[in-house]
């Protein structure tokens, strides 16, 4: 599958990990074609990842992998599951949905990604739980656990070479932006256990999975 041009220039491998609300720690991860941690920094509200964006020199010859951030707002409780069913949300005057209360991902940040696509960069969004999975890490431990966030960085460092990380648990942010850096730079070099795909379409930016 061929959807990035020119892939041959392609020298650095970005990804971040971006949380739905700016409360939500978010962060950003730049492999070189060797699996060399180039850059692994925390973000946190939409302006810092614009800054990143704007100043980060080589995007030209960047593949930039975002994640898909889930609403936090979304309707999560039993009860309000269970309400449902005689409180419709979109009918009732008194629970309008303002604040996407039904929608699973969060649209933060996507009218930004889509005009540096549109300005020729190359840049698509990812899955995380989808990556999880390709490392044989999803659904194994409960969600951003401490066993959950040691076996995806075990499996980084040991299973596929990226000795540079440290032995100490990283922030589940920084290890879920690795995961979209990861990706890209396998989409780069070619990889016949991570072979990639387009897996949809969210906001006008094509979902590149496994």
């Amino acid at each position: 599958m061929n959807i990035i041009k020119d892939i041959e220039s392609k020298v650095s491998f970005v990804g971040i990990s971006l949380g739905g609300l700016s409360t939500t720690e978010s962060a950003v991860a730049v492999l070189d074609r060797n699996l060399k941690v180039i850059m692994l920094d925390k973000l946190f509200s939409m302006g810092d990842v614009k800054y990143f964006l704007n100043n980060f020199a080589g995007k030209q010859n960047s593949i930039i992998l975002v994640s898909i951030p889930e609403n936090e707002v979304m309707l999560s409780s039993k009860w309000k599951y269970s309400s449902r069913t005689y409180h419709p949300v979109n009918l009732n005057r008194k629970m309008m949905n303002r604040d996407n209360w039904t929608k699973r991902f969060a649209t933060r940040g996507s009218e930004y990604f889509k005009d540096l696509n549109e300005e020729g960069y190359d840049i698509y969004r990812f899955d995380i739980d989808n990556m999880k999975r390709a490392l044989s890490n999803g659904y194994a431990f409960k969600e951003r656990t401490p066993i959950d966030c040691k076996a995806l960085q075990d499996a980084l460092r040991l299973k596929y070479g990226m000795r540079e990380l440290p032995v100490n648990m990283l922030p589940v942010a920084q290890l879920e932006a690795i995961l979209g850096a990861f990706l890209a730079r396998n989409i780069a070099v070619g990889s016949e256990e991570f072979e990639y795909k387009q897996i949809g379409e969210y906001e006008d930016l094509q979902i590149i999975g496994v």
